[in-house]
Parts: C-alpha cells; structure tokens; sequence
C-alpha cells in the first residue's frame, strides 16, 4: 500500500512543478530532489509492501517511507494553498505576497528534512539488511503458500453440500457444446469451493464419458507457461512420451499441444488463474476448431468473461443457513455414533451457534468442522465458540496453525491487488460488521484522500466519479466485496457490503498499515482506548456508535476531536444507519488541521453551533452534516478551498452564510430542503459541479445553473411562477450531461396546476426524473427522453389514467406512483405495455378502485410495491400471467386483501408463482 501512496505524492509533485512553478519559485529544486528520492524508493516498495507482514524489519521500513509521503505531501499542499494568488495580477505581486505571507525558510527545511529522511531511509536497506530480509521472506512465503494451495485431481471432497444442482446443470453444459472451444469458468471469492466443484465435474461419469483425455494444471499467480502447457501434455500423453515432452523447446511444446488438442476431444482444468494476462500467455495453444473444453477457476470474474464472453460462467453462491449446518454436522458429527443423544443434542445446540460465524463460506465450515471433530466434550466445544472467530480465520487454534489458514487463502486476494485498490480495499475497515456501505459516499471518500488517481484520454477526461466506481466493480470482480443493491437504470454498484472473514483480513491488513484506528462505542476502556489516539500511527479515525450507548461514553467520544494531530479522516457511523447521536460538550478541531474527510452524520451537537475553526480545516475535502441538527453554518468555511463534497443537508431549517461561492473546487453540493429565509446563495462559480441538490430558486438565482455545465445530477425547487419553468428549460443549452432531474414546487391548494410538457421535452437525455408538483395533465410519451428508465411522481393529481402514456416508454425500468400522483379510480395495464419495467410501486392512491394487467403486459416485472390503497379490493387477473416476479410487497391494505392472497385464499393462484411475497400492517 505504501506504494499507491508515495506514487500519489510523486504525481503530486509532478503537477505542481509544472502547472505552478511560480509558486515554488526558490524551493523546486528541493523538491525535484524529494520527488526523486520517493521514485528510487517505489521501485523496491512493491516487493516491500508484500513481505512486511512476516518481517518486522521490513515493516518499520515501508512505515518510515510512508509516513514521509504523508508528511510531504501535508507540507506542500498547505504552503500551496497559502501561496496561491487571489485577485492580484503580475508576478511582482505574486512575489510580494509570498514574501509576506510565507515563510520560505520553513519550508525548504520541511522539505529538506524529509529528503534527508528518505535518503538514510534508502540508506538503511543496505546497513540493516532490509534488501536481504525482503529476498528470505518472499521466498519462503511464496514456496509455502504454493504448495499448500496446491490443487491435485485426485484428492476429491466427498461431503458435498449445496453443489448438486449446479453439477448436474454444469456436467450438461460441458458435454452439449458443439464442436468449437468453449470455455466454463467457476469464478468466486477464495475459500468459495470453485475447485470442489471443478473436481466433481472432472470425475463425473457423464463427463468421463464424452471426453477422451483428461489433464489438470494448478496454475496460480506466480505460474510459468512452459510449466503449465508441460504438465497439459504430460497428462494428455502415454507415459512413455514423458522424457520426449521434457526436452521440448517453448514453441516445440506449443505446436504439438495445439495439434493434441485439436485432434483428440481433450477436458483441461486450469485450476486457479488470477489475471487476464495469464490467459493471454496461454491461450496460443488452444484450438478454436475442436472438441475439447476448458474448466478454469478463478477469484476474478473478469479472468473469466475475458476468457470466453460467450462460455459458460457459474458463480457458486454462498451456503445457506440450513446447508452451512448441514456440512458442519456431516464433518464435526457423522460417524459418531459412541456420543451419548444429550451430549450430541447439546453440541448441536452449540454447533448450529457457531456456523453463523463462517457466513456460509465453505472453507471456513470445512476448517471449523474439521477442528470440533477432534473434540468429544461439551466443554471442548464450548471453548471454541468463545473463540470462534480466531478459530475459524486461523485454522484450528487460536495462534494459528502449519495448515493454511482461512485468512492466508483470502489474503491471496489482497496481494494480488494492485497497489491503487489496496487502499480503497483497506478503507472497507472503517464501516462496522455487516454494514450496507453506500458506494457513492465510499468512493467520495476515497476521492477526498487522493486515492482515485484520473485516467486521461485524448478526447475526454473520465470523471473521477466514474473512475471510483470502476474500482468498486474491480473490488467486486475479484470476489473481495459483494453487491448489495445496484442501480436498476445504470447496473452501477449503489451499496455493497463485506463477508466476515473477508472483513477480518481486511482489519488484519488495516493495522499493519497502521491505516485506521476503530474505535467501538461498546468495547472502549476509556482509561485505555482515548490516551492511545496521541501515540496511534493511522491517520484516519473511525468511530462506531451502537444504538444505546451511555451519555458518558458519548461524551469521551467527543474527545475524538482534540488529539491526534495527523489525521486526515474523522468519520462516526452510527450501526443503525439514519439515527442520530449527541456529541456532548464543546467541539474543537483546532488540533485536526490536517483532516481530508469529516463526517459527523447524525449528530445532535450542543447548541447546534459548529465551532468557527472548521474553518482552519483547510485541507477538508468532504465534509458532512447530514441529519445533524446544526442550525447555521459558520462563514469561515469559506476558507476550504479544496472541498469537494459538503452535505449539508441537515434536520430543520439552516442558515448558509454567502460564501460557498468561493469553495470553486466543489464538485457534489447537497443544500437543505428547509432554508432559513436569511440565506441568499450566489453559486455562480461553481463550475465543476457534478451533483446540486436542493437547490433554492427562491433564494439563488438559477441563472447561476449555467455555469454548471458538467452537472449531472440536478434537484431543483421552484416556486409556483412559470417563469421559474422557464428559465430550468432554458438550461439545456448547457446542461448536455444532465442525466438526473428532481423538480419540486410547493403543493399550495390555491396554485393551479402546471403544463410541465416544455420542461419534460427541453431534456431530451434524462434517465432519470422525479416530480414533485401538481400537473396539469401528464405529457405525450412522445415527450419523454427515449433513455428514461426511472419516473417518480408525487402529489400530481393526475385525473386521467397514467399508464395510457407510461406504458409507451420503451425503456422505463422503475416507476413509482406515490402519495396523491393520481387521483383517479382505474389504470390499466395493456398487452405489450412497459416492455423493460422491472420494479412498480403504487402507494396511497386512495382512490385506486379498479386495476386490469392484460396477458403479455409488464413481462419483465421482478418486484412490485403496493402500499396503502384501500379502495382496491382485488390484484389483477393478470398477474400470474407475470413469469419474472419475485418479489412483491404488499403494506397497509385492508385484512380481507390480505386474506384473498395467502395460501389458501382465493386469489392466491394469481401470486402462487412468486419466490418472496410480504404483507406488512395488514391485519386492521
């Protein structure tokens, strides 16, 4: 990891040399020579960053580099930032204001300073045999893991769990593919039991059958192709050809498998292949034109789409409760029938507590099972359940055992990680266990730190956005991180969220990096936790509240903000996400002036007054008041001129000085949806904005809009005037990228309601829109963006029947009708209507009566939400006409709809065929 951070600050270095060498007039050549010490340096930290873990050595030695790339990149970011130049012009001025403001002896210093420490740093891996340790330590560790990973054909698992189905299906595959080279990957997270599986489809009977040679080849990460295409032909051949094959040259060896494979209908496993760049070396040898197969494993599923984006790919779930129990008591129970029936009852009982710890991963039940069935007493067990978690990671005792550990398998991953991921991978151990992490708020994190490094083309340049979300799919594609929810419209990632174990390494590999300090509301000794944030080497700070937590250990948590000098993020989530807590006592960050991220999400803080020395934060780039009660924002944060993201959306109304103007870096703005009438905004110089919501016309000029030019998310109040309609219409002209738009106009009684249809047609590029007004009537689908995939409407009073128009839009994938958007008695969905819709909620339309769905209507319906319309007796006939439902959600209908639909009920035949169906509040 320290590699991503010293590139991060050599690149810095780089731009700032040569976009801003007036800055640096007087120091550059100090800093040309720390930016050459830290590119020496980088050359042997990739090595380094691998074999810390076993060598203390070279631990304190990737450290001291680390920490000097943190220092150098703080004393030059904060000497920019005062040097640059305001509104003076010509370079005497430039000169002049640096000589008064700064001083230029400090910095060289600085700077010297930490080139001297570089240097006896580089120094000390010739004196203290840094070099020598990092050869002994890679070496042993990669011969030890190699060959305890090692896979062999032979060595078949008999207690197989959760695998039938998905052999049966993946045998057929294999043996009905036709004469050209199909490739079937098994791809998963570590520990998942791609190979189990692999195994069994190898040894199959149906498959032993329909091929004629056989060969399996444990590939790995550090594979050589003359080892992997040698050992293919070694098992295809007789025997006696062995000494013939060994004496093959590399294309010698190439030519004749290839003729092998073609000639003969040959299965070949390539058990655990980590990269593309793998296949591509040994892809050469494979016919296209010929009967043979290959089964490869992999942790990287885009190993396996690049493959054969046509093969077949199968991705094995994790173990259901009832399967992960099943597999513990095959392994730690079967053949013990010399158990007395209570002991065996009791360590069930035990049994069945401990397997929720393995989160379904089959490695780890195998582990776990394998340690009980050497254990016959009720207390032997007892002490590995108080133990689990150090038991399961660490593979039979608590110090780790000669085997390989579930935690080595799943570290493999993390090694193989670039060195730009490991860090964004080692920010996952801020969140708490089992924590939905929004994808959208992680990756501004990861931007605020400099961890999202811009890619450049020679047309565009890729948002920084965009890039962070290529690297959460990248996360995702090699099994470390598993997709929550994602955007129905786009198929970005929106939450995701850590396996347990997977979550363990990445605490394991956090605190060797010295890269996050949590601390836990309910675990903290505070006579201990607190005094060791001054000593503590990680710059970042994650504090985790648990709903409940006593005053007094809110109050110490507040002291958070008073020590630890070097931090950069401060973040406080709360378990219960959406819930607030109180930060009790006076709030200073006069000590954090190095802080990147501050979130204080949830917040009750005393007096709602945020101290004016936010302001000396001068480095933040993120900062968050979401849901806090803080009434009014101080003016000094006007003086943030790196920030990127400022959330303040907070609870009640709030005062906003007028001075985001001058926070021209911003990028993501979220404004209240209660502003104090004293705010007035200019937002005319934000010119990089990504994402505004909220925004006041009321109280800003939407003139200022046109500026925004890359804006592609947009919420927008307006009052009642249609020249405010006007005037958002107009935006087109410049709002090209434009691809969200909220609109919201206050629901009056006595306003009339608005022809929005000019409004709707100007944006022809939306994906996205939500209204929030009274419409006059609901326009044309001609109107409509051809690309609109998601429509929610609020409070419309819409007469006539929507879905008359709606169902027209060819690619509308999610609409939502909610509270008072139509006020008519019927809809009707026709044959052929809402051809991609995947995801419908109708909620209180209280005067819904009647609804029709024809056969052939809404085919692709996966999930439907109805809530609180309890004017509607019935669900339409024609909802067993929809295959693709699966889930269904019906909240606050009355009991006797309810009683139509469960089973047993009369119209329960028309949801009969749906996987997951909820009732909520039904019962009245």
């Amino acid at each position: 990891m320290a590699e991503a951070i010293v590139s991060v600050t050599v690149q810095k270095l780089g731009e700032l040399l040569l976009e801003q060498p007036l800055f640096f007039f007087g120091i550059g050549d100090q800093m040309k020579q720390l930016q050459d010490e830290l590119k020496r340096l980088r050359c042997f930290l990739q090595d380094a960053d691998e074999k810390q873990h076993k060598s203390e050595r070279v631990r304190n030695w990737v450290a001291g580099i680390r920490e000097a790339a943190y220092d150098a990149e703080d004393v030059l970011e904060a000497f920019f930032l005062k040097a640059e130049p305001k509104k003076e012009k010509g370079i005497k001025k430039v000169f002049r204001r640096l000589a008064c403001r700064l001083s230029h002896r400090n910095v060289v210093s600085e700077i010297r300073e930490i080139t001297s420490r570089l240097s006896k740093i580089a120094a000390s891996m010739r004196d203290y045999g840094i070099k020598e340790a990092m050869d002994e330590e890679g070496l042993s560790l990669s011969n030890s893991q190699r060959e305890q990973r090692q896979s062999f054909p032979y060595a078949v698992e008999h207690n197989l769990v959760g695998l039938e189905k998905s052999l049966e299906k993946l045998v057929n595959d294999l043996v009905s593919g036709g004469e050209k080279l199909r490739v079937m990957s098994i791809c998963g997270m570590g520990g998942l039991g791609k190979t189990t599986l692999a195994k069994q489809i190898f040894h199959h009977r149906t498959v032993r059958r329909h091929f004629d040679r056989f060969a399996w080849v444990y590939v790995s990460q550090e594979f050589r192709r003359r080892h992997v295409w040698q050992e293919i032909l070694l098992n295809l051949s007789y025997k006696d050809e062995n000494q013939r094959i060994l004496g093959l040259r590399d294309e010698q060896l190439g030519e004749e498998l290839h003729r092998f494979l073609k000639r003969s209908k040959c299965l070949v496993v390539l058990d655990d292949i980590w990269g593309t760049h793998a296949w591509d070396c040994l892809k050469q040898v494979f016919p296209h034109e010929t009967g043979s197969n290959i089964i490869l494993t992999t942790r990287n599923k885009e190993v396996a789409l690049y493959a054969d984006p046509r093969g077949v790919l199968h991705e094995p779930k994790l173990l259901s409760y009832e399967e992960s129990w099943e597999l513990l008591e095959k392994i730690s129970l079967g053949g013990r029938e010399n158990l007395e029936p209570m002991l065996v009852k009791k360590l069930e009982e035990i049994g069945k507590q401990m397997v929720i710890r393995c989160g379904g991963l089959p490695l780890a039940i195998t582990v776990l099972g394998g340690l009980l069935a050497m254990k016959s007493t009720l207390n032997e067990w007892q002490r590995v359940q108080e133990n689990i978690k150090s038991y399961v990671s660490n593979g039979g005792t608590c110090s780790g055992s000669k085997n390989m550990m579930v935690a080595d398998v799943l570290s493999l991953s993390y090694e193989d990680l670039p060195p730009h991921l490991k860090q964004c991978f080692l920010y996952f151990a801020h969140y708490p266990e089992d924590y939905e992490v929004h994808v959208g708020t992680l990756v501004s994190y990861w931007i605020a730190e400099g961890m999202v490094l811009p890619v450049k083309h020679t047309e565009t340049e890729m948002a920084v956005e965009d890039i962070g979300q290529d690297y959460v799919e990248e996360l995702v594609k090699r099994s470390m991180v598993m997709v929550g929810n994602r955007d129905i419209v786009t198929s970005d990632v929106m939450t995701c969220r850590m396996h347990d174990l997977m979550r363990e390494v990445c605490l394991q590999k956090a605190e060797q990096e010295s890269f996050v300090q949590v601390i836990d509301s309910r675990q903290q000794d505070e006579a201990e936790a607190f005094p060791s944030l001054l000593t503590n080497a990680s710059r970042r700070i994650s504090v985790q509240l648990h709903g409940g937590a006593e005053e007094h250990r809110i109050e110490r948590l507040s002291q958070v903000n008073n020590v630890n000098p070097r931090s950069r993020s401060l973040v406080y989530f709360m378990k219960n996400q959406g819930s607030q807590w109180e930060l009790v006592g006076k709030v200073s960050f006069r000590k954090m002036k190095l802080l990147r991220v501050l979130d204080l999400e949830g917040a009750q803080i005393e007096g709602g007054k945020l101290p004016d020395d936010v302001g000396d934060l001068i480095h933040l780039r993120n900062f968050s008041l979401r849901l806090t009660n803080v009434k009014e924002v101080t003016s000094s944060i006007g003086n943030l001129k790196l920030m990127i993201t400022l959330d303040l959306f907070v609870k009640g109304k709030l005062y906003i000085p007028n001075v985001i103007w001058k926070l021209r870096r911003l990028r993501h703005l979220c404004l209240p949806s209660d502003l104090d009438p004293r705010t007035k905004l200019d937002l005319s110089t934000l010119r990089n904005l990504q994402q505004l919501w909220d925004f006041p016309v009321g109280q800003g000029n939407p003139r200022d809009l046109l500026v925004m030019t890359s804006l592609r998310r947009l919420s927008i109040n307006l009052s009642s005037q249609n020249t405010d309609f006007q005037v958002v219409s107009s935006l087109i002209t410049v709002l090209k990228r434009l691809r969200g738009l909220t609109i919201n106009v206050p629901c009056e009684p006595m306003l009339p309601p608005v022809d929005v249809t000019q409004l709707v047609s100007a944006f022809a590029n939306l994906s996205e829109l939500e209204l929030f007004l009274k419409l006059e009537k609901l326009p044309v689908e001609q109107s409509f963006s051809s690309d609109l995939g998601a429509l929610r409407l609020w409070q419309c009073g819409l007469v006539d029947d929507p879905f008359l128009v709606l169902e027209k839009l060819p690619n509308l994938k999610i609409l939502q009708l909610f509270e008072g958007s139509f006020i008519g008695s019927k809809l009707h969905c026709s044959r052929n209507g809402f051809p991609q819709l995947y995801s419908l909620t109708l909620s209180q339309l209280e005067n819904l009566e009647e609804w029709t769905v024809e056969d052939g209507a809404m085919m692709r319906l996966v999930s439907l939400e109805l809530k609180c319309c309890k004017r509607l007796k019935l669900l339409p006939e024609g909802m067993r006409f929809l295959k693709n439902l699966q889930e269904v959600e019906i909240g606050n209908m009355t009991k006797a709809f309810k009683d139509r639909l469960v089973s047993g009920g009369e119209d329960f035949y028309k949801i009969q065929h749906v996987a997951c169906v909820v009732f909520e509040y039904c019962d009245l």
